[in-house]
Order: C-alpha cells, then structure tokens, then sequence
C-alpha cells in the first residue's frame, strides 16, 4: 500500500477508483455469500458504487456515537441499531465519566437518531440478516468505535467472515483491526494520523439524512428497498 507521508486522495469519487482498481478480484471472488455494509451516511457513496460495480446486495448498519462531556472530538462509546455497545473504558475512567451518563446518552441517542433513520431510510426495517454472509463494512473516517460496533453486531448475528474498507486509517486502527477480522481493505496507513479532511484535496462533504434518502432510493442493490431477500441476492 501507499507509504508517502503526503498522500493525497482528490476526493471520494478518486478513492473509489483505487479500490476498484487495487482490489477488484479480491471483492468479484464467491460473489453470493458478500454483503456490503456502510457504517456511515458517508459511507454509502462508496458502498453504492461497489455493490452496482459487483453486483452486490448492501445494507447500512446504523449507530451514534457519544463524545465526552465539553469535547465533541473525544469518541467515548457507540451503540448501534441493534443494540450493541461498544464503551471506551480507559477514556470513561480517566475523564471520570459516570457509566449511568453513558448508557442514558446511548439511549437516547437510539431512540432520537437511530429509530428516526431506520423509519426514514430503510421505511422502518431492521439491519438485513449477516447469518454466514461474508461482511464487508465500508466506512468513509476511520472510528475504531463504529468498527468494533459492527464487528460485536456481525459476530452475534453469525457471520462468516467480517472485512473493513476505508481509504485512510490509523496504524494503530490497523494493527487492532488484524486481531480481529478477516480482511483489512485501506489505500493508507498513517503512523500519524490527522482527520479524514487532511487526506483529501477537495473539500469532503457530510451526507445529510436527504442526501443518503437519494442515494438509498435509487439505488437497485440497496436491500432496504427489498427488505424481504434477507441479502441473500443470487
């Protein structure tokens, strides 16, 4: 992979053309048994163009995670839609975050923002079934967070095989990734990791709630719009 310490990516649509271009045999191989999954409203771009470019089914795995009280940049702790958590304990126990704030903040952030897409985006159905599916979860920034979230959903809904897309990650995100899953997909490694903006020249848009509505709706492999397949697309 990339070793430049100014890697650069135009913008999504040029990420999008390296991985096609890097690892095409590798997603075109025992096609019936993969599902893609974005992590993130972000992520679907990608995961949109992947699955029309192999013809395969995707889903998007809904979460929200909570930052720490008076610093919105300090990732604490995720739940997703199916109720998985995922709580960084050395960060809870260095900034004295008490575990009853946690789990009231992830409540409401499922009730508030997560049931909210799930009725919006995937006309109020639950995540496609992972049973002996080979996952890919796509991502747009890397979150060890919304990773390992994914991976507790994937493993506990019986999965075969669990893979990572994203463009850039952390050595250290790469380095926790590879003891627990099949397959990391990156173009980047940073030993010093900045912020997704810093890896892209053009400026990197955030995907409203309409904006993944569009993509979502026209989209033939989404399988929110054919929920009863169960992904299981031949």
């Amino acid at each position: 992979m990339q070793i430049d310490l100014d890697f650069k990516l135009q913008n999504r649509a040029d990420a999008t053309i390296k991985f096609l271009e890097n690892f095409s045999d590798e997603l075109s191989s025992d096609k019936k048994n993969w599902l893609f999954c974005a992590l993130s409203l972000n992520a679907l771009p990608l995961a949109n163009i992947l699955s029309k470019r192999f013809d395969i089914s995707y889903d998007i795995l809904f979460n929200e995670i909570l930052s720490a009280p008076h610093n919105d940049e300090c990732e604490i702790a995720i739940i997703d839609e199916n109720s998985e958590l995922v709580i960084h304990e050395e960060l809870i126990k260095s900034f004295d975050i008490n575990l009853d704030y946690i789990y009231s903040h992830l409540n409401m952030a499922y009730e508030e923002e997560i049931l909210k897409r799930i009725n919006k985006l995937r006309k109020g159905k639950r995540v496609v079934s992972f049973k002996d599916k080979n996952i890919l979860f796509v991502d747009d920034e890397a979150s060890a967070l919304r990773v390992l979230v994914g991976i507790k959903s994937a493993i506990n809904m019986g999965a075969k095989n669990i893979s990572y897309m994203c463009a850039v990650i952390p050595k250290e995100m790469e380095i926790l990734l590879e003891k627990n899953i099949d397959k990391i997909f990156y173009l980047y490694s940073a030993n010093h990791y900045i912020d997704n903006q810093h890896y892209y020249v053009e400026k990197v848009k955030e995907l409203s709630d309409d904006d993944a509505l569009e993509i979502l709706e026209n989209s033939d492999n989404f399988i929110g719009n054919d929920i009863e397949n169960k992904g299981e697309k031949q």
